[in-house]
C-alpha cells in the first residue's frame, strides 16, 4: 500500500472515530473503547478489501459481513453511513425507539447482510451463510469479526472446530484482540487453521489480507492485535465529547490503535 493510499484511509479512520464518539455521546451509551478499536479494520474492509457496492445493495456476487462483536456495532453504523449505505443523520438517533440504527445489527438497517446472531455465534452464521453462497454461480466471500469475548464462548470453538472437518472456502474469520491474540491464534492453528497477525495499522493489514488464499478450503483467519485506547467503559459527558474529539483532532488517524 502506497502513502497516499494509506493517507486516504487514515482520514476516513478518523471521521468515523469522531462520528463513534458523536453517536455513543448523544445516546449516553459507555463502551466506547471496544467500539475505536476496530474502527480501522472496518475502514480496511469497506474500502479496500472487501468487493461492495452501495448503490448496488443486493448484487449477488458482493462480500459478505456478519459482525460477531455485536459491542462494536456502532462502529460498524458509522462506517456503513460514510460509505453511502445511509444518510450519515441516521448515526445521531443511534439507540431510539424505532430507530434504524439500535444496540445490535438487524436487517432493518441498509448494508446489514446478517443480525446479531448472539454472544458467540457469528462464525457459526458466517460460514453457513459462505457454506450457502458457494453453491452459486458467483464468488462470493464471507468475513466475520469477532473479538476477545466472543472467542471465550464455547460456541466459537465448537465452530471452529467444525469447520476444519467441513471446510469453506470463501469465509475468512478476524479476531480483534487486546490481550488473547497468542492464546487465540495457538487454539485456532491447533485445530488446523490457518492463520496471519496483524497490528492495527493499514499498511499491515494489507499485507496480512494478502496473503488470504480462497482457493484452499482449509479455515483461515486473521488476528488483529490491537491496543486499549484509554475512554473506559462509562458514558461520555457532553464535556467528555468535546475533549475526546479534541483529542482526536491533535492527533494522527494512525496513532489510535
Amino acid at each position: 500500500m502506497d502513502s497516499k493510499r494509506r493517507g486516504e484511509l487514515e482520514k476516513i479512520a478518523l471521521d468515523v472515530r469522531k462520528d463513534v464518539v458523536r453517536m455513543l455521546g448523544l445516546a449516553h451509551v459507555g463502551g466506547i473503547s471496544k467500539v475505536i478499536r476496530v474502527v480501522n479494520v472496518l475502514v480496511f474492509l469497506y474500502w479496500e478489501y472487501m468487493k461492495v457496492f452501495p448503490a448496488e445493495r443486493e448484487r449477488a456476487d458482493r462480500d459478505r459481513f456478519v459482525m460477531g462483536n455485536g459491542a462494536a456495532a456502532p462502529a460498524l453504523y458509522a462506517c456503513l453511513a460514510r460509505r453511502g449505505y445511509f444518510d450519515r443523520d441516521e448515526l445521531w438517533n443511534y439507540g431510539c425507539l424505532g430507530a434504524v440504527l439500535q444496540g445490535y445489527p438487524d436487517m432493518r438497517t441498509p448494508g446489514i447482510d446478517a443480525p446479531w446472531p448472539s454472544h458467540g455465534g457469528g462464525i457459526s452464521v458466517a460460514s453457513g451463510m459462505a457454506a450457502f453462497l458457494s453453491s452459486k454461480d458467483s464468488f462470493t466471500r464471507v468475513f466475520c469479526l469477532a473479538g476477545d469475548e466472543e472467542m471465550r464462548s464455547g460456541v466459537s470453538w465448537e465452530s471452529a472446530i467444525s469447520l476444519m472437518t467441513e471446510g469453506s472456502r470463501n469465509f475468512a474469520l478476524i479476531v480483534e484482540s487486546s490481550g488473547a491474540a497468542d492464546f487465540i491464534g495457538e487454539g485456532l492453528r491447533a485445530f488446523g487453521w490457518k492463520t496471519a497477525e496483524t497490528r492495527n495499522d493499514f499498511t499491515s493489514m494489507s499485507g496480512a489480507f494478502s496473503g488470504l488464499d480462497f482457493s484452499e478450503s482449509r479455515p483461515k483467519a486473521v488476528i488483529l492485535r490491537t491496543e486499549d485506547v484509554g475512554y473506559g467503559d462509562m458514558p461520555l459527558s457532553a464535556d467528555e465529547v468535546d475533549s475526546v474529539l479534541s483529542d482526536m483532532e491533535n492527533e494522527t488517524a494512525g496513532g489510535f490503535r
